[in-house]
């Protein structure tokens, strides 16, 4: 309903239909609203209309379709108001924690047949435990026959006899564990993973090739608690050899069998777990396995110092998050439509604690700086024309200039590192006169790098204090892609080749060089362990204040959008220097330099736009920024379901 001072001009017309494509049809779609009174000023100002539904009748009432049959068929307004809902009921609840208390390891067995009913919800429950990917790598190898069960058996009793000397003076109690279910029990289960075709892509197991295993073991763990809630026993066998058990059943070498289950009406009903009941174990209490934060280490473990983090830090704002994606949920469009688009928002919200504005006031900083390296070649242009054009963009003429004057942003372009003097027009932050060669010591002491991360800082706060609603990050400095590619390298172990790419348009030749210089400072500074050594070893001054600001912007709640090759490098820096500031970091577009996607992979970032730009000065990042803007004033000025009058139920 909306209130009398929100409406004006006729009310919308709404058409019933049953279409639910992501498409709308013509019966579908909203006329345009007449420009006319009753306007009313949104977030940051944008102007929003609002519109007339209380007299949608029934027959005119446009029906939200049903959610499709195996989709979620909540609604975001459904899960706000009780995140519970999801809930077990108390009786089902408590079945599923009992079944879980009362599983048990069987060695006994009653010779009765499993239904094959009964065998069929056990082997199905099996079948539905998740799997990375959804490679379902488990295959199931039922075995009834006496035979191969008997063969088993036999391999089992040999392997108990092999591994009882390794328990001294237990083996005896060791040898007591019982192999015979193997024969008792009706039936056996061989849970096998299937690794599947060599070079295949899985998604989720490129970095962990193990989870088709753990995979697997999920899938046992399910068979067995619904073998218990059938009354069933499961008896898990280990000892046997994977060739011999390979050999019975015919497994080939593509894949493992992982378990040997012996399954039928258990001839014994204990109350307490096997080994416990004999003494063998007991289970720990549960605070010696649950660890806060990280790991806790115990006796014989050696334990690393965590990630390095400048003290504390703020974490993301997830209501706000949550709040942006109930919303997106609500608005008239198919579930996800807006693309790329929606998970931006989310992100922009956790990190300032609201969606992005339809109008953005950036606050762009441009940092300049030289690079003694650029005396091995690694640049076409000498460091004099590093001061020129930070002039330049100074006085508006360079692209990122026009950009900012265009947008109403507020452009402050610093020197850190320039090698001459200040030039007019640009905020005097100098550290020092350019870095030094980085191919034979470290680029900058460890007094210039806290200068510089310090001068980033301040920078950052002083565009905070003036109300931007985010940051956007800009560079300027010859050579400073050779110094991106070195500190890439050793922030990320990546080799030269894969980091180094033609910058201001280097030949052939030119590249070869470029990527020599880096080999050897990368050698050479090769032992650099932590964040802060590797920006020293590698890091011009222009590249360590971004990091800095970087970190401030974090604290501040701003938003950092990143322009380049360059930005990216520091900002990779800054989130291994704070790694909760990487939240907030967000990738304007994907440059020409090879090494861009590497650093952007590493924080995790996709880029809103591939336009092959490499031009630095944080031009590609105020272009992106109209897009931003363009999601900031869909998620404001779209109609919510409710308020178009579509019917949810």
């Amino acid at each position: 309903m909306a209130r009398a001072d929100e409406v004006s001009g006729s009310p919308r017309t709404l058409q019933p239909s049953d279409h639910s494509g992501a498409t709308a049809p013509v019966s579908h779609r909203l006329p345009a609203p007449p420009r006319v009174g009753g306007q009313h000023t949104g977030p940051s100002g944008a102007r929003r209309l609002h519109y007339r539904v209380a007299d949608v009748s029934d027959a005119t009432r446009l029906y939200r379709p049903a959610t499709p049959p195996g989709h979620d068929p909540s609604r975001a307004a459904q899960r706000a108001a009780d995140p519970r809902g999801w809930r077990y009921e108390d009786a089902a609840l408590d079945a599923v924690h009992r079944v879980i208390a009362e599983r048990r390891d069987i060695r006994r067995f009653r010779p009765d047949a499993v239904p094959e009913d009964v065998l069929e919800r056990v082997l199905a429950a099996a079948h539905r435990a998740p799997s990375v990917g959804l490679m379902q790598p488990w295959r199931l190898i039922v075995i009834r026959g006496t035979e191969p069960r008997i063969a088993i058996r036999d391999v089992a009793a040999r392997e108990r006899l092999r591994q009882a000397g390794n328990f001294d003076e237990r083996a005896r109690q060791f040898l007591d564990q019982k192999i015979e279910g193997i024969v008792e029990a009706p039936l056996g289960v061989c849970v096998c993973c299937h690794h599947g075709t060599p070079g295949e892509e899985i998604l989720g197991r490129g970095t962990i090739p193990d989870t088709d295993v753990y995979s697997t073991a999920c899938a046992i763990q399910n068979l067995w608690l619904a073998a218990r809630a059938e009354g069933l026993g499961v008896g898990w066998v280990s000892f046997y050899r994977l060739a011999d058990l390979r050999a019975i059943l015919d497994i080939p070498e593509r894949v493992d069998p992982i378990a040997y289950l012996c399954i039928g009406w258990p001839d014994e009903r204990p109350v307490r777990p096997g080994l416990e009941t004999t003494g063998w174990a007991a289970r720990l209490p549960l605070e010696r396995v649950v660890m806060a934060e990280r790991w806790v280490g115990e006796p014989g473990d050696e334990v690393g110092d965590g990630p390095t983090a400048n003290g504390t830090s703020r974490a993301p704002d997830r209501e706000a998050a949550i709040s942006a994606r109930d919303r997106s949920d609500r608005l008239v469009k198919p579930g996800g439509s807006l693309g790329a688009l929606e998970p931006l928002i989310e992100r922009w919200a956790a990190t300032s604690g609201a969606p992005p504005p339809a109008r953005i006031r950036a606050g762009v900083l441009v940092c300049a700086a030289d690079h003694g390296h650029t005396a091995h070649g690694t640049s076409l242009f000498g460091s004099h024309v590093s001061a020129q054009v930070a002039a330049a963009a100074a006085r508006g003429e360079t692209a990122a200039g026009v950009l900012a004057r265009d947008g109403g942003h507020r452009l402050l372009v610093a020197d850190l590192g320039l090698r001459g003097p200040t030039p007019e027009g640009v905020l005097d932050r100098k550290v020092a006169a350019g870095s030094a060669d980085m191919t034979a010591g470290g680029a900058l002491t460890q007094a210039e790098l806290h200068a510089a991360l310090a001068a980033g800082r301040e920078l950052a706060a002083q565009l905070a204090d003036d109300g931007v609603d985010c940051l956007v990050l800009g560079e300027i400095g010859m050579g400073n892609t050779a110094t991106a590619a070195a500190l890439a390298s050793l922030l990320t172990g990546a080799p030269a080749s894969v980091t180094v790419g033609r910058g201001t348009g280097l030949d052939a030749a030119g590249l070869e060089r470029k990527r020599a210089v880096v080999q050897a400072a990368v050698a050479l500074h090769a032992q650099a362990a932590t964040p802060e050594a590797m920006l020293a070893a590698a890091g011009g001054l222009e590249l360590a204040a971004l990091a800095g600001a970087v970190l401030e912007a974090w604290e501040r709640r701003l938003p950092v959008m990143l322009d380049g090759y360059a930005t990216a490098a520091a900002a990779l820096a800054g989130a291994r220097l704070q790694p909760a500031a990487g939240a907030g970091l967000f990738a304007s577009h994907l440059s020409a330099e090879p090494g861009h996607a590497l650093v952007l992979t590493e924080l995790g970032l996709e880029p809103l736009l591939d336009l092959r730009m490499r031009l630095g000065e944080a031009s590609g990042a105020l272009v992106a920024l109209a897009l931003v803007e363009r999601a900031g004033l869909l998620h404001a000025q779209m109609a919510t379901f409710a308020e178009a009058g579509v019917d949810e139920s």
